[in-house]
């Protein structure tokens, strides 16, 4: 036999495929993100550099993982590899023409620190979420699909606002689902108070988990599994508030009124992702996509995934409303498990459908 066509020589060619594959798609999503939004340079209450300084205005500032990491491998670097850093990320920034950032020289090493984490967070959170499609799907191929779909259309999700942040959060709420449907609840209970160092609103995630959990472990053990994970969260949240009690800004932000205005006014928004046009915020057309995604998939959700779909909508849902800025639909994140789930059933459908076209009318 051939050593190519042998059966671990074609496997181990087959995932470096698809981590091309994930390693291109994620390439451009990260730079339609990364266009729109940079870091957020110039100067803003939560710009890279006030979240480096710890003066960023709260609820921003407990964001600060990942800014954390980029200190520590900072400070284990000597001066000669720093300048080095400095050296090759000038010159290839300047190449790939990111003329619209601004980096303070102080913050230059961590702030490409930050850059390449953010990107590896995005490439590694479609490993996982293909790994929930087929969890769903029990099909690889809509998997796959499923993974690529969300990760080119998620600069859409970041859509009045984007931050690097974001990035840590897609990968930590697949992570926690990864664990919770493989019934890993020792994991999930240690990356929780990651999870939400990187973003405080993980805590309220954890609720979402349980009918997934359950379905692996039962009632009982889950329920303790969960509540570790959320004390454990809740003490990384109160540590992490304690730090920035005297920052600018609250815990929380109220918009109910600017919220409802984009509920009855922004089915027309619009901005520019990919260079091009799209939707935002509450952009009718997108509304009607979700409600048609929602009415094709449903019957064909499992109870389990119905139920985490029901506890997510009920937390998410009223915390979007009344506490997150008008047309922010990156604020909806505790839905996207379960948006990833049914866009893995819908691709699912269109890839498996026999005598019909993508419509679903008769070919």
């Amino acid at each position: 036999m051939n050593f190519l066509d042998s059966p671990p020589m074609r496997r181990a060619m087959s995932k470096l495929l698809l981590a091309f594959i994930f390693y291109t798609v994620a390439a451009a999503s990260f730079n339609g993100f990364f266009v729109k939004w940079t870091f957020r340079d110039f100067g803003e209450r939560y710009s890279f550099e006030k979240m480096y300084d710890g003066t960023a205005h709260r609820p921003f500032v407990h964001r600060q993982l990942m800014i954390t990491v980029a200190k520590k491998i900072k400070s284990s670097m000597s001066e000669e590899t720093q300048e080095k850093f400095i050296q090759k990320y000038a010159n290839r920034m300047a190449i790939a023409g990111h003329y619209n950032t601004r980096i303070d020289p102080h913050y230059f090493i961590e702030y490409h620190i930050v850059y390449l984490m953010t990107f590896a967070f995005l490439f590694l959170s479609m490993f996982l979420i293909r790994e929930i499609g087929i969890e769903v799907t029990k099909s690889p191929t809509a998997g796959t699909a499923a993974a690529c779909t969300f990760a080119i259309i998620f600069p859409l999700f970041e859509t009045g606002g984007g931050y690097f942040y974001d990035f840590g959060e897609i990968f930590f709420l697949s992570l926690a689902t990864f664990f919770a449907v493989k019934g890993y609840w020792l994991a999930l209970i240690l990356i929780a108070p990651i999870a939400e160092y990187n973003k405080e609103s993980f805590l309220f995630f954890i609720a979402t988990l349980f009918p997934l959990l359950a379905a692996k472990l039962g009632n009982k053990k889950n329920f303790f599994a969960l509540t570790a994970a959320i004390f454990l969260s809740g003490l990384v949240y109160l540590y992490v508030k304690s730090l920035y009690a005297g920052n600018l800004g609250g815990s929380t932000e109220i918009w109910l009124y600017g919220r409802l205005d984009e509920i009855f006014n922004g089915y027309t928004n619009t901005e520019i992702t990919y260079g091009v046009f799209f939707g935002a915020g509450m952009f009718l057309p997108h509304i009607l996509f979700i409600a048609w995604l929602i009415k094709c998939t449903w019957k064909k959700l499992s109870p389990t995934w119905k139920n985490h779909f029901k506890i997510a909508a009920a937390i998410n849902i009223p915390l979007y409303i009344i506490f997150c800025y008008p047309n922010e639909i990156r604020n909806l994140s505790m839905l996207y498990i379960s948006f990833i789930a049914m866009l893995s059933i819908f691709i699912k459908d269109l890839i498996t459908a026999k005598g019909e076209d993508d419509f679903g009318t008769q070919g």
